[in-house]
C-alpha cells in the first residue's frame, strides 16, 4: 500500500510540474513568411518572397561611360576611323544613343566627344535622372565624321537584368574582335 501512495504522489507532482511549466512559458507560433520587393522594375526584386513589404527601390541613371571602344573600323578593312588624318583626327568622334525599345523614346543622346583615344574612358552626365525599367533598350555608338556618322557598335540590353551594385554594363564585339563596353551608373531611390 505504501508503494502505491508514493507512485500516486509522484504522478501528482509530475502533473503539477507540467501544468506549472506550461503556465509560465509562452508558446508562440512564428510566421515564416519573407517580405521583400515583388516589382520586376526594381533591381532588388525577388520572386521568391512571400509578400511585398514596400521596400522596392528603383534605378535612376546618373552617368554614362564609354569604358572601351574599338580603335579601328571593321567596315573599312581595319583602318582608323577617320580616313582624312589631321593631327590626331584618326581617332573617333563618338556619339552614344540609347532608346527605349518598348516606347521608341530616346533615353539618352550624347553630345559628341572628339578624338577619343582607345585607352580613354569618356563619360557623359545624365541630363536628368531617368528611371530604368525591366525591358529592352537599344544602344548605338557612332563615329561622327564630316562625311556622316559611321556605326561603331550597337546592341540591345535590359538594364534591370544587368543591374549590379549601382553599375550596368553591356557591349559588343565586332568582326576584328575589338570590344565596346558601355557602363551606366545608377542610384537606387
Amino acid at each position: 500500500m505504501k508503494k502505491n501512495t508514493i507512485n500516486l504522489l509522484s504522478g501528482t507532482i509530475l502533473v503539477f510540474s507540467i501544468v506549472l511549466s506550461g503556465a509560465c512559458k509562452k508558446v508562440e507560433v512564428i510566421d515564416e513568411k519573407v517580405g521583400g520587393c515583388f516589382d520586376t522594375d526594381s533591381p532588388i526584386h525577388d520572386a521568391s518572397i512571400d509578400y511585398d513589404d514596400g521596400t522596392c527601390q528603383y534605378a535612376y541613371i546618373d552617368l554614362y561611360e564609354l569604358t572601351n571602344h574599338p580603335d579601328q573600323d571593321p567596315a573599312n578593312s581595319g583602318q582608323d576611323w577617320d580616313l582624312i588624318a589631321v593631327g590626331n583626327a584618326t581617332r573617333p568622334d563618338v556619339l552614344l544613343t540609347i532608346t527605349n525599345q518598348l516606347t521608341g523614346d530616346i533615353l539618352f543622346e550624347s553630345p559628341e566627344i572628339g578624338d577619343i583615344a582607345p585607352s580613354s574612358t569618356p563619360s557623359w552626365s545624365a541630363p536628368y535622372q531617368e528611371q530604368l525599367f525591366n525591358h529592352n533598350y537599344e544602344w548605338t555608338l557612332y563615329d561622327n565624321d564630316v562625311s556622316g556618322s559611321e556605326l561603331m557598335a550597337s546592341g540591345v540590353f535590359n538594364p534591370i537584368e544587368l543591374a549590379n551594385n549601382g553599375i550596368i554594363q553591356f557591349g559588343d564585339v565586332n568582326a576584328l574582335q575589338d570590344s565596346t563596353v558601355i557602363t551606366m551608373f545608377y542610384t537606387l531611390k
